[in-house]
């Protein structure tokens, strides 16, 4: 699911002042989080992220926005930062709307995104997936203006904002899947990207986003392969609850088996299943997903796991087009600021200090 273009919907434009923090435990046994859930992890050694979507009933305000931002870096550490445009001209959209500085102000580190591809509404064709090039330019990785409009893009975002996180690509499989032959030209377009960011800020991990659902789907683990030693990390979106109809469904190697392919620390940046009845599920069903994926991922080397949304938001445009029914509803608390079933089990995770840097 291409969920940058349901996110580059909610990036909030404010400004701040002051940040709040929350007291923390560190408990030795496993946490019960209510009467029939327990957490299978005693510890923690991968980050939190989720997006400080605001509450939007009645409306959104100001200070919703403010109180999400800050709820948020209460029960969080990482957030994931999307902009329209997310590919060349990102750098100015993130000097302007200041949201890198809004998130830190909170205690929050952002991830960046450089997107090379976008999905495009075509006459006659439906969705495609193409290259993401500015007017003028030709959509094509092998251009050379292209490449160095993109890699001199991803040096300044890298230079003036220093991210901890920047990705060079989200769920780069599904564009790789319908485009196969531009899979080397993405290869040296980002390792010269990486060369360019590792100049100016050696200490920003950079890596690129697969989609798990559609690498299973597809068999794509071979692109793992090759691009497993280029990466500082290896990121993926997993949203099961398109495959399965209950999170006691999903295989006990589900996760485990990127171990086969995977060497380097594992960042899923986003995970999920809805609370949406019409879509058969429920609150209860959403917070025991989150119980299944520590279970299934508990011996694995994660570097953060984040959940999709803070509030349940409002999609349209684009968004609702590529989104399946009930993505609004992965989210740990509901659209009037009313918790799920699942908030006081993200809290006792949150409450697990664990030795992540």
């Amino acid at each position: 699911m291409n969920t940058h273009m349901v996110l580059s919907a909610l990036i909030l434009t404010i400004s701040v002042c002051g940040c709040t923090a929350s007291p923390s435990t560190s408990p030795t046994e496993p946490i019960v989080t209510n009467s029939y859930m327990m957490l299978p992890i005693s510890d923690r050694n991968f980050l939190l992220g989720l997006v400080p979507s605001p509450r939007s009933v009645p409306e959104t305000t100001f200070d919703d926005l403010i109180a999400a931002y800050q709820e948020t870096g209460e029960i969080a550490e990482v957030s994931m930062v999307w902009t329209d445009p997310a590919g060349i001209g990102e750098y100015d959209k993130l000097s302007q709307n200041q949201v890198v500085t809004a998130l830190r102000v909170y205690g929050l580190e952002p991830i960046l995104t450089l997107n090379f591809a976008t999905i495009q509404q075509a006459p006659g064709e439906g969705l495609i997936y193409v290259v993401d090039a500015p007017r003028g330019v030709n959509a094509d990785l092998s251009d050379s203006e292209f490449r160095r409009l993109w890699i001199e893009e991803a040096k300044n975002i890298a230079r003036d904002f220093k991210p901890k996180y920047f990705s060079l690509g989200n769920e780069i499989n599904d564009y790789f899947y319908f485009h196969p032959e531009d899979w080397e030209e993405y290869l040296s377009l980002y390792d010269q990207a990486r060369a360019e960011i590792k100049a100016v800020s050696p200490d920003t991990k950079v890596f690129a986003v697969f989609s798990l659902n559609h690498m299973l789907e597809n068999n794509q683990f071979d692109l793992l392969e090759t691009f497993n030693d280029r990466a500082d990390l290896i990121g993926f979106t997993t949203y099961p609850w398109q495959e399965y109809n209950d999170p006691i469904d999903i295989p006990i190697d589900y996760y485990s088996q990127l171990q086969d392919y995977v060497n380097k620390p594992i960042a899923f940046t986003e995970i999920g299943w809805p609370s949406s009845q019409e879509q058969g599920s429920s609150e209860q069903e959403q917070a025991e997903f989150l119980i299944r994926f520590l279970e299934l991922t508990k011996d694995m080397d994660l570097e953060m796991v984040n959940w999709l949304f803070l509030h349940t938001p409002e999609l349209s445009g684009i968004a609702a087009v590529v989104s399946s029914p009930g993505t609004e509803t992965i989210s740990l608390k509901n659209a009037d600021d009313s918790q799920k079933a699942i908030y006081p089990v993200w809290l006792a995770l949150k409450a697990l200090e664990g030795q992540h840097e």
